[in-house]
């Protein structure tokens, strides 16, 4: 046996011993499975060992004592007693502990919630900055082949740090976002799925279809039909949360009031053909009263206040 098989052996026993040891942390597990991926020889060595006590297990009788057991003569004596005490079912639970990992449920998985009005920047340990806006839910799984968060409601900025070995991507509702070194924000909301593209590029897929988005791109994805549209956009406009505004080009007065819903806790209510109405403004996002007054500034309508909500209604001269 040459040096290097003496070396590798050793290792895999050292390994097993210290997969049995009581205290096996996830970085020591992380250690294993590179160690077992580094080379096939390596995962010989490993499945000898299994192999070894496998077969002393199976030559032991019934109600024999240990000592009773005729010894196989192992080339390096306390190594191989390292092994042999460490049980057929500690090798399998170690087997099973690198399987677990590297499919990532042993991960953790992290959540992050704002409530409405709240945001929050979370920095991952890879430097991964997500920035929630209000009203958002999303979790996080970091193994050591992927990255992955999971959008379950509300709007997330994403910078992600690039590392070609961990891909990162962001699930929401059935569509899987892919990174491809890049910057972009994401919204769900109402039963779509909005996409925008800073920088780099984002895979945009389903079960059906994939779409490359570049910088300035705007997906949008609606979760009933799974149609899918895209377009051309301003990327500061997506972004504009992040500095407390929210710009709005020619939408209806009854789509922005559900935007700004998502910030207060009292809700605007538009009330008849108010609805209708196009609104073309950066609104600052401050308090709720001053967002309506500024709403009152650029279209025809009165705000109204009660304890429960602000009302918006076209001004009885220009109907």
């Amino acid at each position: 046996m040459s040096d290097i098989d003496a070396k590798i052996e050793a290792e895999a026993a050292d390994w097993v011993i210290r997969a049995q040891s009581g205290v096996i942390s996830e970085r020591d597990i992380i250690a294993l499975t590179d160690w077992l991926d580094a080379s096939p020889r390596h995962a010989r060595a490993y499945a000898e060992a299994l192999t070894l006590w496998g077969d002393l297990e199976a030559a032991e009788p019934a109600h024999t004592p240990t000592s009773a057991v005729r010894p196989v003569t192992p080339r390096h004596p306390t190594r191989r007693f390292g092994l042999m005490a460490m049980g057929a079912s500690g090798l399998a639970a170690v087997a099973s502990g690198v399987f677990l990992l590297a499919s990532g449920a042993l991960s953790p998985v992290q959540t992050y919630t704002t409530h409405k009005g709240e945001r929050q920047t979370v920095t991952l340990a890879d430097g991964t900055q997500l920035r929630l806006n209000t009203d958002t839910h999303l979790s996080v799984k970091m193994t050591p082949k992927a990255r992955t968060v999971t959008l379950d409601k509300g709007e997330v900025a994403v910078t992600v740090a690039h590392k070609a070995d961990q891909p990162f991507r962001l699930l929401t509702g059935k569509l899987t976002l892919t990174d491809i070194g890049t910057e972009f924000n994401v919204a769900r909301l109402n039963g779509e799925v909005r996409v925008a593209v800073r920088e780099g590029e984002v895979e945009m897929a389903d079960h059906s279809a994939a779409s490359r988005l570049l910088p300035g791109d705007l997906g949008t994805y609606r979760e009933a039909s799974g149609t899918r549209q895209l377009a051309k956009v301003d990327p500061a406009e997506a972004f504009a949360w992040q500095s407390s505004r929210a710009i709005y080009r020619n939408q209806p007065l009854s789509a922005v009031a559900a935007d700004l819903n998502r910030y207060f806790d009292k809700p605007i209510i538009v009330e008849g053909d108010a609805a209708q109405l196009r609104l073309n403004a950066i609104l600052t996002l401050d308090s709720q009263t001053a967002v309506a007054g500024r709403i009152a500034e650029f279209l025809p309508v009165d705000a109204r206040t009660t304890p429960d909500a602000i009302y918006l209604r076209r001004r009885a001269s220009d109907r």
